[in-house]
């Protein structure tokens, strides 16, 4: 398969998509959990503590024994943000409520033989969630927020939505590198020197070298040969291949040949970048690559 060929059909192959496991990591980073008032408040309150005090936010949700963990989410943030004037935490909440919706959709149907009322619980829970984030999405459409920008563009193709938070992922506002990958999937396709800025950015984001898709190193390496930039093409496709015992080296070797590259530079480049993403100290700008 002709080197090109393989580069492109690895392009954004392998991107995560599952959003579930995102959502603890992305309340990590955008919010701070106020603490407790008082000497004797050394632990926060318990769900039903926050339940017999406040019923307000937990009577509107399903009460049986599934979901709990959802719904424990969504009760403490609503609990921890009642006089929030900031959009940042509807981010996280709708996150949340689509988590929870999916749950008590998948449990609404079940049969209890002993305790039919479960069925209306779950039913009240279905509708909450679903009014829920259409009311949040209805407050935020305009939001400011970085966060709830992406949420608005990947939900509900929302181009405004989309410029903005291309903006923001300029400005070093966003945290997730994976948020900013998605970014770089779309970006890739019209401008690709700007798809190229914001994978670096995701790169110097990840705090574990595993966590990182190879696909993004694939895509590197074939914005390197869309643009004919063969040390760039050469330098990612050999970085894949240190995060990928089965990746051949055939391919990589074949592309210095062709194209006469100052191989050894370039593999002693693969070394410090390798390294640098192990360490978690990728920079782009201190590894120099845009001389590449």
């Amino acid at each position: 398969m002709p080197i090109k060929s393989a580069l492109n059909a690895a392009l954004f192959s392998k991107f995560p998509t599952n959003w579930r496991n995102k959502i603890r990591t992305v309340l990590a980073s955008i919010l701070t959990v106020p603490l407790l008032a008082g000497c004797g408040d050394l632990f926060e309150p318990t769900i039903s503590e926050i339940c017999e005090t406040h019923s307000e936010l937990c009577l509107d949700l399903s009460l049986d024994a599934r979901c709990r963990f959802e719904r424990a989410d969504i009760i403490r943030l609503r609990y921890y943000n009642q006089d929030n004037k900031d959009d940042a935490y509807k981010y996280p909440l709708l996150l949340h409520f689509e988590e929870y919706l999916e749950c008590v959709e998948e449990v609404q149907h079940i049969e209890h033989v002993k305790r039919k009322g479960k069925e209306a619980t779950r039913l009240k829970g279905v509708i909450t969630a679903r009014n829920e984030i259409k009311r949040l999405s209805r407050e935020t459409k305009t939001s400011l927020d970085p966060y709830l920008s992406y949420y608005h563009w990947t939900r509900y193709n929302d181009q405004d939505a989309f410029h903005r938070f291309e903006r923001f992922a300029a400005s070093d506002r966003v945290t997730d590198p994976e948020l900013l990958v998605s970014l770089a999937s779309v970006q890739i396709k019209t401008d690709q020197q700007r798809a190229l800025t914001t994978l670096y950015r995701a790169l110097g984001l990840y705090t574990d070298s595993d966590n990182i898709d190879i696909g993004i190193y694939h895509s590197l390496a074939s914005i390197g040969m869309d643009s004919e930039n063969y040390r760039l093409a050469y330098v990612w496709y050999g970085v894949a291949e240190e995060f990928d015992d089965a990746l051949p080296s055939i391919q990589r070797e074949q592309l210095g040949k062709t194209y006469d590259l100052p191989v050894d530079i370039l593999n002693n480049i693969i070394d410090d970048i390798t390294s640098a993403l192990n360490s978690n100290t990728f920079n782009a700008e201190k590894l120099k690559l845009n001389k590449l």
